[in-house]
């Protein structure tokens, strides 16, 4: 892992966070717009901006949060487009990953896997046997990657801005009116890992009652040929982080090694079974 994180610092560009930001060519006069940092959540390197991920603070709060009272600064955020430039800044980071970091990491431990299979190999009747596969290792197993489906792959933003940025119908009923519209750069992340052999599955707070629009939606957007999307079971009464962490967990016992989690939500991304987290910025409301 610490090989991993290495090369994901020099080869993204990332700063770590709590580190020095500034160089002698900041403008001292404005306001430096977020740049990516490597944090971590939970025991999970994430990769985030360094404003706490574009999005609304953590304030502890059990419950969820709107922005409705920023209306007029989120409709310039997006307009503007500084909330298109920061959701690429992130995706772009795990484009990077995917196409170099990952590999030459995944390179360097195969190394040491042929070795410790060739060791057991020669431990077991001389060089017949079986050992060496070390079961739980990422080596015996498929690659997945997995995304969070609402401002993650598909936008909801004609909804937000309707509702004044609060939880309103035309939120409410965003999934069922099948309004998302897929986020560019997350959906150029999901082709390319699939072109990398690496299959993508999707974890969503949605409940299982609108399964049959949230795939129409994502179809239509262009996310194709995914491994199994999770929408939240009817009656399942535990937390966000329980339900995904759940859910990414059942990949695992599929056969499955998570390269990665994007999503919007800390709660997309808390609890684990994943080697890199991507916060995407999302300022218009928290979910715990």
């Amino acid at each position: 892992m610490k090989r991993l994180l290495a090369l994901i610092l020099a080869l993204a560009g990332l700063a770590v966070a709590g580190a020095p930001l500034a160089s002698a060519q900041d403008d001292a006069t404005k306001i430096p717009a977020p740049t990516p940092v490597l944090t971590k959540i939970g025991a999970t390197p994430m990769i985030e901006l360094n404003d706490g991920g574009g999005g609304l603070p953590y304030l502890g709060s059990p419950t969820s949060y709107n922005a409705g009272d920023l209306k007029a600064a989120l409709t310039n955020f997006h307009d503007s487009g500084v909330y298109d430039t920061e959701l690429g800044q992130v995706d772009a980071l795990a484009v990077k990953y995917i196409t170099n970091d990952w590999h030459q990491w995944k390179a360097a431990t195969a190394k040491h896997a042929s070795k410790a299979r060739s060791v057991a190999r020669a431990s077991h009747n001389g060089g017949g046997g079986q050992g060496g596969d070390h079961g739980g290792k990422w080596w015996n197993k498929k690659l997945a990657i997995v995304f969070d489906v609402d401002e993650t792959a598909l936008s909801n933003y004609s909804a937000i801005v309707a509702d004044g940025f609060v939880y309103g119908p035309k939120s409410q009923a965003e999934a069922t009116d099948e309004i998302g519209v897929a986020i560019k750069p997350s959906l150029d992340l999901y082709n390319l890992a699939k072109s990398k052999g690496i299959t993508p599955f999707f974890i969503t707070g949605r409940p299982e009652a609108q399964r049959a629009p949230t795939e129409d939606n994502l179809k239509r957007e262009g996310f194709a040929d995914w491994g199994q999307a999770f929408l939240k079971p009817a009656g399942f009464t535990g937390t966000t982080v329980q339900y995904k962490t759940g859910a990414r967990t059942q990949i695992e016992q599929q056969g499955y090694h998570i390269v990665a989690s994007v999503g919007d939500q800390y709660s997309d991304l808390a609890g684990g079974h994943a080697d890199v987290a991507f916060k995407l910025p999302n300022p218009f409301y928290f979910l715990p």
